[in-house]
């Protein structure tokens, strides 16, 4: 599944990209810091909506180089499906593994909005993809705080008002969402503002290095970022995320092919000393 996700990303690499950049040494290292930079807090925040799985932070390592490689350079978020996979075959549930990717992007779309709604109302534009995130926002919101109550009263109703096979059938998928509300709710709890904090973080310095790509050094011009983000989302061309994908592509790559030869070095020498 591995070799035929990272297989599969590396054939929507746009490798005509990378002869065309023209960057000097100086902008090609600071914006290979910058991109460290994002994915470091970026991890970090993977980190700690599944910190209570205790997973080994090398492993974790592994698992967000290939989710993260797989997610950007598959287009139309396709890549997602395969970090949910990732993630759910880790923690052995396939229900943290989608939670894990709904609550990243569910923190990515609060912060975009946070940015995004403000310059629309301004410029009296509607953009499709601030309905989109909103309309997120605003369902996975009001399903998370009014489950509990709702939850509540079909499950009084349906034990005393209600009866035969489908009420039990109800009851059974009800009992489903609610174990889903919970690992959510644990997700979460006590770590909600930080990793708000973390997503603000990691979108100002990506909009900084789309600023940099773009020559502009700090000055970031947010028609430029919504254009880069709505452009991404829909699988448009665009100049600046084809960098970006660019820098995920060789990064990543490099990163992948020395993490796992170490990890099968490690595994050869095991194997000598037993021997």
């Amino acid at each position: 599944m591995n070799l035929f996700f990272v297989a599969g990303a590396l054939v929507f690499v746009n490798y005509k990209s990378i002869l065309d950049a023209n960057f000097g040494f100086p902008k090609i290292l600071l914006a290979l810091l910058l991109f460290a930079l994002i994915h470091v807090v970026k991890f970090i925040r993977m980190y700690f909506v599944l910190l209570e799985d205790l997973i080994r932070p090398n492993r974790f390592l592994q698992i967000y180089l290939k989710t993260t490689f797989v997610s950007t350079l598959v287009p139309f978020k396709i890549g997602e499906i395969f970090k949910m996979y990732c993630y759910g075959y880790e923690t052995n549930s396939w229900m943290k593994g989608i939670l894990a990717v709904l609550i990243e992007k569910f923190f990515d779309a609060i912060v975009l909005c946070s940015f995004m709604l403000p310059f629309s109302i301004a410029n009296g534009e509607v953009n499709p993809l601030l309905v989109l995130l909103v309309g997120f926002i605003v369902i996975i919101a009001v399903v998370y705080f009014s489950f509990v109550g709702t939850y509540k009263y079909l499950n009084r109703f349906l034990i005393c008002k209600a009866g035969g096979k489908k009420s039990l059938g109800i009851l059974k998928v009800l009992e489903a969402v609610k174990v889903m509300h919970d690992t959510a709710r644990r997700m979460v709890k006590g770590r909600f503002i930080i990793l708000l904090a973390l997503s603000f973080l990691a979108w100002i310095v990506e909009a900084t290095l789309v600023a940099f790509m773009n020559g502009d050094g700090i000055n970031v011009d947010l028609s430029l970022i919504f254009s880069y983000v709505n452009d991404a989302f829909f699988g448009v061309s665009n100049v600046y995320f084809n960098y970006y994908v660019t820098l995920c592509a060789i990064v990543f790559f490099v990163a992948l092919v020395v993490v796992y030869a170490r990890k099968y070095l490690m595994v050869i020498n095991r194997r000598k000393e037993i021997k």
